[in-house]
C-alpha cells in the first residue's frame, strides 16, 4: 500500500512549521535603568541592565570620561568602563557622578551597544534649600540634537530576528499559494482526462 500526500497538505504543514516564532523573535530587547535617574555631583546611582540573555558579561561605558566613574563588585574603582558578570540576564554597576549635566550610560557586549540610559546630574549645593513648599515634579527634559547623534546603531542580531519574524509568514503564504496552484491544475487535468 502506497501513501500519497497531497501538495496542499505538504504546503499547510510547511506553513505551520515556518510560522513557529524563532528564539530571536521571542527575546526581549535589553533595557538599562538608573535608580535614581536624577542625582547631584558626588552622589551614586545604581545602573541595572536586564534582558541580556545568554551573555556572560556586560560592558558599561559613559559618553564622557569626565562625567564620573563606575564602582561595584568586580569593578576597578574609578574606571569609565566596567565589565560586569551577567547573572540571570541582568548586570548591575554603580556610577558616581563628577560633573553636572546629562550623562549617557550604555551597556553592550564590548563590541556593540545594546541599550543606554540618560541620567541627569545637578551641581551639589552648599546647603539644603528650605522646604517651606512641597516640591513639584519637574517636567521631563527634552533630548538635544547632540543626544540623538549619540544613539547607537541597532544590534544586528536583533534586526536579523525581526527580519526573520517578518519573512517567515511571507514564505508560508508563498508556499500555500504554490500548493494551491498545483492542486487546482492537477484537478483540472483529471477532469479533462489528461
Amino acid at each position: 500500500m502506497r501513501i500519497r500526500t497531497s501538495p496542499l497538505a505538504v504546503a499547510v504543514l510547511l506553513a505551520a512549521l515556518s510560522s513557529v516564532p524563532s528564539p530571536a523573535s521571542e527575546a526581549a530587547a535589553p533595557t538599562v535603568v538608573a535608580a535614581p535617574s536624577s542625582l547631584s555631583v558626588g552622589e551614586v546611582t545604581t545602573i541595572t541592565a536586564s534582558g541580556l540573555g545568554g551573555l556572560a558579561s556586560a560592558t558599561f561605558g559613559i559618553d564622557d570620561a569626565s562625567a564620573g566613574a563606575f564602582s561595584g563588585d568586580g569593578v576597578e574603582t574609578g574606571t569609565t568602563t566596567a565589565a560586569v558578570p551577567v547573572s540571570e540576564g541582568s548586570a548591575v554597576v554603580e556610577f558616581t557622578a563628577t560633573r553636572s549635566g546629562d550623562v549617557v550610560i550604555a551597556v553592550g557586549t564590548g563590541e556593540s551597544v545594546l541599550a543606554e540610559v540618560t541620567i541627569s546630574v545637578t551641581a551639589a549645593s552648599a546647603e539644603p534649600a528650605p522646604s517651606t513648599v512641597s516640591p513639584t515634579p519637574a517636567p521631563p527634559t527634552a533630548t538635544s540634537a547632540a543626544d540623538d547623534s549619540a544613539q547607537a546603531e541597532p544590534d544586528s542580531e536583533a534586526e536579523a530576528g525581526r527580519f526573520a519574524f517578518a519573512l517567515i509568514p511571507l514564505i508560508a503564504a508563498a508556499i500555500i499559494v504554490v500548493g494551491g496552484i498545483i492542486v487546482i491544475s492537477r484537478g483540472r487535468r483529471k477532469r479533462r482526462g489528461d
